[in-house]
């Protein structure tokens, strides 16, 4: 065997059956390997996408994603994906290739040397701040070795994406197989009784506790676990945005989304509480209504993290710190809970759900026209079939999403959650389509994010992805205009008039791409286009008309 060979067998031995790819020069031994195991390879427009689609595959499948690009500007294009993994703790796997190792800058140890052999360029001098581990393979023998070291530190802890750099020679260097050297991860159990007999002890003492769930739930596949203990608990629970999709929301005990761009009742009920459970959750300053200090002030907080950083950060009091697996610790706590007496929070329960049911945001039930966005996102929410993605991109779309969307029938969330970036909507939507391929796919994109990544409409149609494309026409950027508006006596920039940024003629874009276009113009559109669209798998642009003078519920910063 030669090493690529070695890369795609231990590739799909880890689990691996796609890649997102785009061919070049640099990786094509690993492009050929890849293709002759069988691994499924979804060859995306741009490098800069591939990422974002493996993104939105390891969060579909709640997996490890997979990306193969070329050396030289084809891993440069692919930072900005990465960087969206790193800070979305999703485990992916890049593999890059590179010029022959004597031709790159970083075979000449002692030299400043910035570049070298054609479309050369040493990733692994800038991947260490956004990657978990990253590496350049220079031994044949340690090839199956790095792939499995680095998927493996990729879902352990807290998940985040690995790189591994391969020369071309070293890509078709000849190995015997009994010489290849294997990875053997180690692991050390903790044990916790001393901290659930203390956190047992806080909830004996407490009238108005709260769970705070995070993506450490999701990620660690303690759903079943929480269950369990919260039919022994029963105490009411706050989400990230990362989990706003975990749990139904007409679960009364779920009071939903909390943060600046969270449910209205929830500040009140954080205000309220005297003990606080994060679960899996970071108290950042957008899930902490933006002031982390005074958030949830009353409350005695414990935290369960897999990441030490985050306990040690203290924008919050963190009270008591527990660092480990949540699914480990989880598991322990029921074992211990299930043995004593039942604790009694209805009164607490009551209360909170009081104010669930009467803190709605009213626009959800609007009837005029132009429509409102929470009007469509609602509506969407409801005619979506269970099980169905939906995918939102950054400004007003992702904020209201957020805000209008109840997961009552198991759909999940995909979405640039922590960097909200825009233009992620279409790579984002391929990636989930690929791992649930009988799920339909909504995807909600605005008119202005669209253009970031527009050329991924054409990976949709070729692979006739059962993808729908919502794109929100309000006149381009108008969350952005909000603020600038709301912070600078409305000094716009980026006007249409200055920078040419106007919307697009989405009907021409549909037919350039071999889409199925639809318009939705008023209320009455919206369930008749939508119902038209669900009947079949045929991916479809749909451009939706609403106000250009939206009102965004909570806090700008």
């Amino acid at each position: 065997m030669i090493v690529s060979d070695v890369i795609a067998k231990s590739l799909k031995k880890e689990g691996i059956k796609d890649i997102f790819m785009l061919t070049g020069y640099g990786a094509m031994y690993l492009n050929d390997s890849i293709e002759k195991e069988g691994i499924k390879y979804i060859a995306a427009r741009n490098e800069a996408a591939a990422p974002m689609m493996a993104e939105a595959y390891a969060k579909a499948k709640n997996s490890v994603g997979a990306v193969c690009v070329t050396a030289g500007p084809g891993a440069t294009n692919a930072l900005p994906g990465l960087a969206e993994a790193y800070v979305d703790s999703t485990p992916i796997v890049v593999i890059s290739g590179q010029v022959e190792n004597i031709n790159t800058a970083d075979y000449y140890k002692k030299l400043n040397i910035r570049t070298l052999g054609t479309a050369e360029f040493s990733i692994t001098r800038i991947l260490k701040n956004i990657t978990k581990y990253s590496v350049k393979l220079t031994d044949p023998n340690k090839s199956q070795y790095e792939i499995e070291k680095a998927i493996h530190i990729s879902k352990t802890g807290r998940p985040g994406p690995v790189w591994i750099e391969i020369p071309l020679d070293i890509q078709s260097k000849k190995v015997i197989k009994n010489k290849l050297k294997k990875f053997k991860p180690k692991y050390k159990q903790k044990n916790y009784i001393k901290l659930y007999k203390k956190i047992y002890f806080k909830l004996l003492n407490s009238k108005k506790p709260l769970f705070a769930i995070g993506n450490g739930l999701k990620q660690s596949g303690s759903k079943d676990i929480f269950n369990k203990i919260q039919k022994k608990l029963n105490i009411p629970y706050i989400t990230t945005r990362f989990a706003n999709d975990i749990f139904p929301h007409k679960n009364k005990l779920n009071l939903g989304l909390c943060g600046i761009k969270g449910l209205p009742h929830t500040k009140k009920i954080t205000e309220k509480c005297d003990l606080l459970i994060g679960l899996g959750c970071r108290f950042a300053p957008t899930f902490c209504m933006g002031n982390p200090k005074n958030f949830a002030k009353k409350a005695y907080t414990i935290s369960i993290n897999n990441d030490q950083n985050e306990l040690n950060l203290n924008l919050k009091k963190i009270d008591l710190k527990i660092n480990g697996s949540l699914f480990e610790f989880l598991s322990g706590f029921y074992n211990y809970i299930k043995k004593t007496k039942k604790i009694n929070f209805k009164k607490w329960e009551n209360e909170c759900l009081f104010e669930k049911k009467n803190n709605y945001i009213p626009n959800i039930y609007s009837k005029k026209e132009p429509i409102d966005l929470y009007k469509f996102m609602y509506e969407l929410d409801d005619l979506s079939p269970s099980n169905s993605i939906l995918i939102t991109d950054a400004g007003s779309n992702y904020y209201i999403g957020g805000q209008a969307w109840n997961f009552n029938k198991g759909q999940i969330e995909i979405s640039s959650s922590a960097n909200a970036a825009m233009g992620l909507s279409l790579p984002l939507s391929i990636g989930a389509s690929v791992a649930k391929k009988n799920n339909v796919v909504l995807s909600v994109t605005g008119d202005g994010s669209i253009e970031l990544n527009i050329q991924e409409l054409k990976t949709i149609s070729h692979y006739k992805l059962n993808i729908k494309t919502f794109v929100i026409n309000n006149g381009g950027y108008v969350s952005m205009k909000k603020w600038q508006g709301n912070f600078f006596d409305g000094n716009i920039l980026d006007s249409e008039d200055q920078t040419g940024v106007g919307t697009l003629n989405f009907k021409k874009i549909a037919n350039a791409f071999d889409l199925n276009y639809l318009s939705i113009k008023k209320i009455s559109d919206i369930k008749k286009i939508i119902k038209k669209i669900l009947k079949n798998k045929k991916p479809y642009l749909i451009e939706v008309f609403t106000d250009p003078n939206q009102k965004i519920y909570g806090k700008e910063f």
